[in-house]
């Protein structure tokens, strides 16, 4: 949208996107019970401007494609809401307002709502905590907490902050429940700064019973206890999941023992330098396929060779997957600590962390989730999580384009079967593209399927190129 040229306040703005926005996410928006959610901010905020209508300007701002307060305030909106911007840096910057409840209150009412419009959906799906991280770069050495972060994705250190967040996979959608912001000390502990920068960094002087406090002590915390701690949070407030989803990061003793014990199955891939029991002997994981090379078995389906091992990691009996794709060179290490998954059914559960990714980078890409470069880390905490309530009506509007409330369960049957089939072909399109050119030059399986997903537009708009050039030729030729 190119509002720059042609929107000047709201009232051209209603206009323009009356067939858009009314008619979809404002309707969503007037179903959904605030009352709760506006208390808080009340409760937070006793003078001046409507707490609910900064919220609404603030929750509707990046629908209408401005990234920041300081381009919606830029195009005339002040006048029309009565506030000047400072207003809306103020609610913001508010310690006050606890935004980790709000974001479970959003949360609930989006349930509420999908549970009152989706009466044809009846199919039970397996549910999923997912838990990753993501970098957030920042421009500003002067905000509060920033530092130094290492990019896993492209393996060099980034000005910025790590985003933690724990989410939930219904089969359906992708729901964001929770995160925590972390900075990384570095090796000297100076956040990879020097010291005059560490100097000029904004120190903001917030109450002891500030809603905020936990979250700025959790910046310097242990991110795998910050993931269990999350966890436990969703579960006390009555979310149920059937595994958790992660990546090698969080998988180790610590996490998984945790899981355990809220009767959670995790499965994640792990790094292949740990040390395994099989049958009582004791293995480098990376030895094992040559150890153990007789049980090596092809999936002509995923187009790969695997093994299939119960074993022992620090006490805890799980099952292994060595899982290596045709062309590959080097063995991953997939586990579950549900014994009873087959191969292809632990891949199955898997292949759902992906969703994270996705709404990583829809998230930035189009809720410009960066955007904030405010010194104050809680205008950061309050722009990531109206970010996340966005991402969740998006997803729940989704939910209802996609399943027409009309038609009944045999059409609903109809369409995930359709649905299935073009994924199932899809994918199988990926792995023989990956066989044939990605895999002779060395390319591993993961990097190039985030690939993948991080160039999506591009890889459309190449894909409409070739396509069209085809259809040319072929026309030419007849």
């Amino acid at each position: 949208m190119q509002h720059s040229k042609g929107i000047k306040n709201i009232s051209e703005l209603s206009k323009y996107s009356e067939s858009v926005i009314q008619s979809s996410l404002m309707g969503l928006i007037g179903k959904l019970d605030l009352r709760y959610i506006n208390k808080l901010f009340c409760s937070a905020k006793s003078k001046g401007a409507s707490c609910s209508s900064i919220f609404q300007i603030l929750f509707l701002a990046r629908f209408l494609d401005f990234s920041n307060v300081f381009q919606l305030m830029s195009h005339g909106i002040s006048k029309e809401v009565g506030f000047e911007r400072d207003v809306l840096y103020s609610f913001l910057k508010n310690e006050r307002i606890n935004w980790r409840k709000i974001l479970y209150l959003f949360y609930r009412q989006i349930v509420k709502l999908i549970e009152r419009n989706s009466n044809a959906d009846t199919q039970v799906h397996t549910r999923y905590f997912i838990v990753d991280d993501s970098t957030l770069e920042k421009t500003g050495k002067t905000i509060e907490f920033i530092g130094k972060v290492y990019d896993h994705c492209l393996h060099n250190y980034k000005l910025g902050m790590k985003l933690l967040t724990l989410g939930i996979w219904d089969g359906k959608n992708f729901m964001p429940l929770d995160f925590s912001i972390h900075n990384e000390p570095g090796k000297k502990g100076n956040r990879g700064l020097r010291a005059k920068e560490l100097k000029a960094q904004y120190i903001k002087n917030r109450a002891a019973d500030a809603a905020s406090s936990e979250r700025i002590q959790e910046v310097s915390e242990d991110k795998i206890e910050n993931s269990i701690k999350m966890v436990g949070r969703a579960i006390k407030k009555g979310i149920k999941a059937d595994y958790v989803l992660t990546d090698s990061w969080f998988v180790c003793e610590r996490f998984i023992s945790r899981m355990l014990a809220m009767h959670l199955h995790t499965i994640g891939l792990m790094k292949t330098n740990r040390k395994v029991t099989i049958q009582g002997k004791t293995y480098m994981a990376k030895h094992i396929p040559e150890i153990k090379r007789k049980l090596i078995k092809a999936n002509t389906k995923l187009k790969c060779k695997y093994i299939s091992v119960l074993i022992e990691y620090k006490g805890i009996e799980m099952r292994a997957y060595w899982v290596k794709m045709n062309g590959q060179n080097s063995w991953k290490m997939l586990i579950s600590t549900d014994c009873t998954l087959t191969f292809t059914q632990a891949m199955k559960h898997y292949q759902a962390r992906w969703t994270i990714e996705v709404f990583f980078k829809d998230c930035k890409q189009k809720l410009h989730l960066n955007a904030c470069q405010s010194t104050d880390l809680d205008a950061h905490i309050a722009t990531i999580s109206i970010v996340f309530m966005n991402y969740m009506l998006i997803a729940c509007r989704k939910r209802f384009d996609d399943y027409e409330p009309i038609g009944g369960i045999f059409t609903l049957m109809q369409e995930e079967i359709l649905e299935d089939t073009l994924l199932i072909k899809l994918w199988n399109i990926f792995i023989e593209l990956y066989t044939l050119l990605f895999a002779p030059l060395g390319v591993d399986w993961e990097l190039f399927v985030e690939n993948i997903i991080l160039n999506k537009n591009k890889i459309d708009d190449l894909f409409l190129e070739k396509l069209e050039c085809l259809f040319y030729v072929k026309n030419k030729a007849a």
